[in-house]
This record gives structure tokens, C-alpha cells and sequence, in this order.
């Protein structure tokens, strides 16, 4: 059996679903949701993709917004995972927070901000996934105050930065994290200022 590429979300969200059916269809909707909007796309289009009809994919899935519900999900599970693992394999801040953003995002990431439609599916994701959006963040959040609170602890991050509040600091991080992706850059532009506000938290997180 072929590992799943540890450097890919998409690799990782399917290779956490239990049910191969259930991975199949995560896979398609993202790939439909990609290249229609959400508005758009249509379960017929999901089951096709997922080499499937359309009665059998409503055995999984009720409608679309549910599984634009659960791909969100399992994006934010895989998105914590991949962070948590790019932050442990730099000592450095600015290189880890780099490496973080980075892995965060990620190719699932990558592809909904590179859509035409990408506008509309944020719009929907805040309509449709409040909820999830909300216990998805948290887990982010959790990642980047344990990584925090452990380079307090090793001297690396100074504790003056932090502000007492390992998990507010992250907030602040994860959210002007989330505001470039509305700021009007095309993705080079993007990338560039991803890479400066890690250097921006590094140079003051450093002691």
C-alpha cells in the first residue's frame, strides 16, 4: 500500500476516511466546488466525479452542503495536523512559522484560493459551516499556543511577547493569517506576504 504524501492535505483528508466511498466523494466535491462555485455545482456533477450515482452518493451524503460541510471538516483536521508537524521540524520561529503557513494551507487550500470562484465559496463556507469553521479554528489556534508555550519553555520565543496568553497570541497570528486571503494579492503576491508575516511574528516572538 502507497504512504500518503505527508506534504499534501488532499492526500492526507483521504487517507483519514474510513470509508473509501466517503474519500472518493470528499475528493470529487472538492474538485467540483473547484471548478463550478458551490452554487453551481450539483450532486449529479459530485456523483459523477466520484464514479458513482447519484442514489448511491445520497446513501453518504444528504445534499451538498453537506459535503461541502464535511470537506471543510476533514480539511481543518488535516490542516491542524500538517501545521503541528511543519512547527516541530524547525527550531527556528521565522522558518517554522514559514513552514506552518505553508503546510496550514496547503494543496486543498491552495486550489480553492487559486478558483475563480473562490469569492463565493468563502462567502458560502461562513454561511453554510459556521460551526465548523468555528471548531476548526480552535483547533488551529491550540497548535500554534502549544508551539508557543513550548518555546517559552526552551528560550526560544520570548515570554514577554506572548503576553501571559500562549492562545491569544495564536489568535492574533491565525487571523492576520486568514485576512491576507482577502487582501487582494494574486497568489505570488500572496505567497510573498505569507512569507513576510512569518517574519514579522518571528522577529517579535524572538527574546
Amino acid at each position: 500500500m502507497t504512504e500518503p504524501d505527508p506534504t499534501s492535505l488532499i492526500a492526507r483528508i483521504k487517507a483519514a476516511q474510513p470509508d473509501p466511498k466517503a474519500a472518493a466523494i470528499l475528493e470529487a466535491g472538492y474538485q467540483t466546488f473547484v471548478s463550478f462555485g458551490h452554487r453551481r455545482a450539483s450532486m449529479q456533477d459530485i456523483a459523477e466525479r466520484a464514479g458513482m450515482s447519484r442514489a448511491a452518493l445520497y446513501l453518504h451524503f444528504k445534499n451538498k452542503d453537506d459535503i461541502f460541510g464535511a470537506m471543510m471538516a476533514a480539511y481543518f483536521e488535516a490542516s491542524a495536523q500538517a501545521a503541528a508537524e511543519a512547527l516541530a521540524r524547525e527550531d527556528d520561529p521565522a522558518r517554522a512559522l514559514s513552514a506552518a503557513f505553508a503546510a496550514q494551507l496547503g494543496d486543498a487550500g491552495e486550489g480553492l484560493m487559486r478558483s475563480p470562484h473562490f469569492e463565493e465559496m468563502m462567502a458560502i463556507k461562513h454561511a453554510v459551516t459556521a460551526e465548523i469553521l468555528r471548531e476548526g479554528h480552535a483547533k488551529l489556534v491550540q497548535v500554534y499556543a502549544k508551539w508557543l508555550e513550548a518555546g517559552v519553555q526552551t528560550g526560544r520565543i520570548d515570554p514577554a511577547a506572548v503576553a501571559g496568553s500562549a492562545e491569544r497570541t495564536a489568535r492574533v497570528m491565525l487571523a492576520g493569517l486568514d485576512g491576507m486571503k482577502s487582501g487582494g494579492f494574486d497568489w505570488d503576491g500572496y505567497l510573498a506576504a505569507r512569507k513576510h508575516l512569518a517574519r514579522i511574528f518571528a522577529r517579535s516572538l524572538r527574546p
